[in-house]
């Protein structure tokens, strides 16, 4: 007991410090006025700063115009990101020629520090003096145009963002049962088959964890597009959730009862997606068609 103890106190006390401790001042916050002068909030104000969020039309506005981009990023992202990393783990459990190099390879961008990938991006995709421009003789405006814009922070974070996936989920297809797949084929399963109906049900522990780090991690996306937004001349269309909330923190208008109600909201939505998540995912591993019809045959045996 005195081991485990020692083990996980560190982790204890980094997660108090860390997380329980900001948690609570920031819900306190939210219901306060603060001046950030001291620790303590300087006047208590109720719900006031909530009520702003969905009744002030300027509040309200920015509020949701800022969830809505997040939100509308992360839905198209999210799966972008889980189908590359399930593609290149499934090649790669193939294993093809040189398959450990590639493995490596496909990894080794998610080890690259943020800002020094986004700097290389800005310098590749510039619209003057650009690799990507000259070579291709086009004249886009990557990080000045909305739309541009998006497509490259949505480059950025798979670039960057499938290394961890790619792993949890080469774990997975290596831990598949290989009967089963012996058991299809002599069901007559074509490739297609075997991956639907054993492949994706033997690895949805892997894939529901891949999509719930990777949801909540976009959900709070703010360095990729502190990078490489700053460009585009209507940041509203580029502002996310976390970024309007740094925002209020740093800028000029400082507004830290109102961040803090916007932080506690932004959590509350993540909490519902996830939760949303997490009832579809009770569904027993091994549920497969022909992982049902194997164990059966086993068991007649």
């Amino acid at each position: 007991t005195a081991g485990v103890s020692l083990f996980f106190g560190p982790y204890g006390i980094c997660f108090i410090l860390f997380f329980c401790i900001p948690l609570v001042l920031g819900i306190i916050m939210s219901f306060s006025k603060f001046d950030g002068k001291s620790m303590l909030p300087s006047e208590f104000v109720g719900f006031d700063n909530y009520v702003k969020l969905f009744t002030s039309e300027i509040f309200k506005r920015d509020f949701w115009t800022s969830i809505w981009n997040t939100i509308r990023f992360a839905l198209i992202i999210v799966p972008l990101n889980i189908l590359v990393s399930l593609g290149l783990a499934y090649l790669i459990s193939l294993k093809p020629f040189g398959y450990k190099f590639f493995r490596a390879c496909i990894y080794l961008p998610g080890i690259f520090p943020l800002t020094a990938t986004g700097l290389i991006l800005l310098k590749m995709f510039a619209f003057n003096s650009g690799f990507i421009n000259s070579f291709f003789n086009i004249s886009v405006d990557w990080f000045g145009e909305v739309g541009a814009c998006w497509f490259m922070i949505g480059l950025f974070c798979i670039w960057g963002g499938i290394g961890g996936n790619f792993i949890i989920l080469c774990a997975g297809l290596e831990n598949v049962n290989k009967s089963l797949y012996e058991a299809s084929s002599i069901d007559g399963c074509n490739g297609f088959k075997k991956f639907i109906n054993v492949t994706l049900p033997s690895i949805k522990p892997q894939l529901f964890l891949c999509i719930f780090t990777t949801l909540t991690g976009y959900m709070n996306l703010y360095g990729q597009v502190y990078i490489l937004g700053t460009g585009v001349a209507n940041q509203g269309e580029m502002k996310t959730a976390v970024y309007r909330i740094q925002d209020l923190l740093l800028g000029n208008s400082k507004g830290y009862g109102y961040a803090a109600a916007m932080g506690i909201v932004l959590g509350l939505i993540i909490v519902f997606i996830v939760s949303i998540q997490m009832i579809i995912s009770k569904e027993k591993r091994g549920n497969g068609k022909y992982a049902k019809a194997f164990l059966d045959y086993k068991k007649s045996k």
